[in-house]
């Protein structure tokens, strides 16, 4: 849609100038380039034909302006070149990588793993709170914020209210894609893209639901002797059984604490319940202890 050979344009409002390096990367409704304002700072512009879709998403943003895990925005404008006009909102530029390219690393650890993906049900969760799905969630929206050591979402064009039509998503993410449900954005639709991801963390790979099929992914996962109660968590998240981001939160907070209590060690159910069982025994020794002394 555009071209770096302009390398320089003017806002039609503000007057204000820009000069574009590099393209960052392109989306359904436009593509995002590096760029220096007239102070020599770098910021991102997204620019798109599409007015509605990028004032949609720039008034998104400035919704969620309070939170740290939206990019910072800053201008709305519109600029023209050869007779055409363009629009664009100018935002602050993330300094670090996406998601997809850390994970393609393949230099996470498990522990890393488990406090991303926390993390991302937590702001998920703010999301729902304020009665919207974020339908395009995936490994190219999300971004690892090197210099504030923070998770950040991109991309805010995706978001819709609870029950509508999802009308941007990517098929690996997208339950109806998998044959596991139909295309309305609810609470277990954004669960199921969740738990996609989780299994694309740990796997360290994309999956695609034209070339594969849940069934022998969670078949393999088991086999690998993959944590029996993050399985089982993903298993009920893929049906539609853990119906909220907040549940889900609090079910992977689970794990994280279950993998602390373990030293380190790859939690699973058997695990959790030894501590359990074995903190119940402590107590009981106590008691007894205790009544022993009375008597």
């Amino acid at each position: 849609m555009y071209s770096n050979k302009y390398d320089l344009i003017t806002s039609r409002w503000s007057h204000k100038k820009y000069i574009l390096h590099k393209k960052l990367g392109s989306g359904g409704i436009g593509e995002i380039f590096l760029a220096m304002d007239e102070k020599g700072e770098l910021i991102a512009l997204k620019c798109s034909k599409d007015v509605i879709s990028i004032t949609k998403e720039y008034n998104f943003l400035g919704r969620f302006k309070d939170k740290n895990f939206v990019p910072k925005v800053y201008e709305l404008d519109d600029f023209m070149k050869d007779g055409e006009v363009y629009h664009y909102f100018s935002m602050e530029y993330i300094q670090g990588e996406t998601l997809k390219s850390a994970v393609k690393k393949g230099k996470l650890s498990y522990k890393v793993k488990l406090n991303l993906i926390c993390l991302i049900a937590k702001i998920i969760k703010q999301i729902n709170d304020e009665n919207y799905i974020y339908t395009d969630l995936k490994f190219e929206n999300i971004m690892i914020d090197r210099k504030n050591e923070i998770i950040k979402l991109i991309d805010f064009g995706s978001l819709v209210k609870v029950g509508c039509i999802a009308k941007e998503y990517t098929p690996m993410y997208d339950r109806m894609c998998w044959k596991k449900g139909n295309r309305v954005a609810d609470m277990s639709y954004q669960t199921f893209a969740l738990a996609i991801l989780m299994i694309a963390i740990f796997i360290g790979r994309t999956i695609d639901p034209t070339k594969e099929s849940l069934e022998l992914i969670l078949k393999k996962l088991k086999q690998d002797k993959f944590p029996r109660r993050l399985w089982e968590i993903i298993n009920k998240s893929l049906q539609g059984k853990i119906g909220s981001c907040d549940k889900l939160y609090k079910e992977m907070e689970s794990v994280n604490c279950a993998w602390i209590l373990g030293k380190g060690k790859t939690p699973d159910s058997s695990t959790v319940n030894q501590v359990l069982n074995l903190i119940i025994i402590i107590l009981i020794l106590i008691l007894c202890g205790m009544i022993f002394t009375l008597i």
